[in-house]
């Protein structure tokens, strides 16, 4: 699989259109605890209002039924001594009768287009061409697969969109191959990237008690700060925070949820020289 890098004139609009959907869609979130004298960009506020609106892909006028891209390891190798790993990709339920364009977004670049010439069998396994009749209930095709190869830092989440030729079904899906996580009785806590250098970060957290307002703690550069999530119906937040404070190149942040039912904390570096491919 080729990496397309010049687009013609009508995938530059359609991934502006798709981006000008993210921008519309909207989400109930709890305004980030800054760090002392930061400035935040209006740009960088709605970078990542565009990437949580991805990664919730609630259903809407072109994805009524909430499908989403869902992915399966294959395995995973070494590249010039980084690790590479490798996935399938299904949409379950997504239409046999149509050709998709496959895009993909990874963090410090725009989107673009993989492929333009995507289909899926009966089991909503992306393939590089149309299912002949013996591979319609597959897992397994080899070649015909639409394989993902992907090299990522821990805790860099990438983005994938699926785009019906007659544009009437956008389906999103987000792949974190080397997660940043933490899990206690059921709680799971989890820090992504939304920059390289993690100067900007979504905190996720899922199975918290639902429609609450859960508090949590940080700390970077010696600051401590508190942010609440703001739970919905099935358990699950997500906030977007600024770690980096004016003047500092580097430092981590640390950051803590504790309930009744559970105590999680996990530790991101961020700053100048800390995005590493693993």
């Amino acid at each position: 699989m080729t990496e397309n890098g010049a687009m013609p004139p009508p995938a530059r609009i359609a991934l502006r259109n798709l981006l000008t959907c993210l921008c519309v869609a909207s989400l109930a979130l709890t305004s980030p605890a800054q760090l002392p004298k930061q400035e935040i960009s209006q740009e960088t506020q709605d970078l990542l209002q565009r990437q949580m609106s991805w990664d919730d892909n609630q259903p809407g006028k072109n994805n009524s039924s909430g499908l989403y891209i869902q992915f399966s390891e294959i395995d995973e190798t070494t590249s010039s001594g980084k690790r590479v790993a490798r996935y399938r990709a299904y949409v379950f339920g997504a239409p046999e009768n149509k050709k998709y364009t496959l895009t993909v977004w990874k963090i410090g670049s725009d989107p673009h287009i993989l492929s333009n010439n995507v289909y899926v069998n009966a089991k909503g396994l992306l393939m590089a061409r149309k299912p002949s009749p013996e591979q319609e209930n597959s897992d397994f095709l080899g070649d015909n697969e639409f394989q993902l190869a992907v090299q990522a830092a821990q805790a860099e989440p990438v983005r994938y969109a699926l785009t019906s030729s007659d544009k009437e079904l956008l389906v999103y899906g987000t792949l974190v191959p080397f997660p940043l996580e933490g899990n206690d009785r059921g709680c799971r806590l989890e820090v992504r990237l939304a920059v390289p250098d993690g100067g900007a970060v979504l905190i996720y957290a899922d199975g918290l008690p639902a429609n609450t307002g859960i508090p949590f703690q940080m700390l970077s550069v010696g600051e401590p700060m508190t942010g609440k999530f703001s739970v919905n119906a099935q358990g699950h937040a997500v906030t977007p925070e600024f770690p980096a404070l004016a003047g500092m190149e580097r430092n981590s942040l640390r950051v803590t949820l504790t309930t009744p039912e559970c105590s999680v904390a996990i530790e991101l570096p961020w700053g100048k020289g800390s995005y590493h491919p693993l």
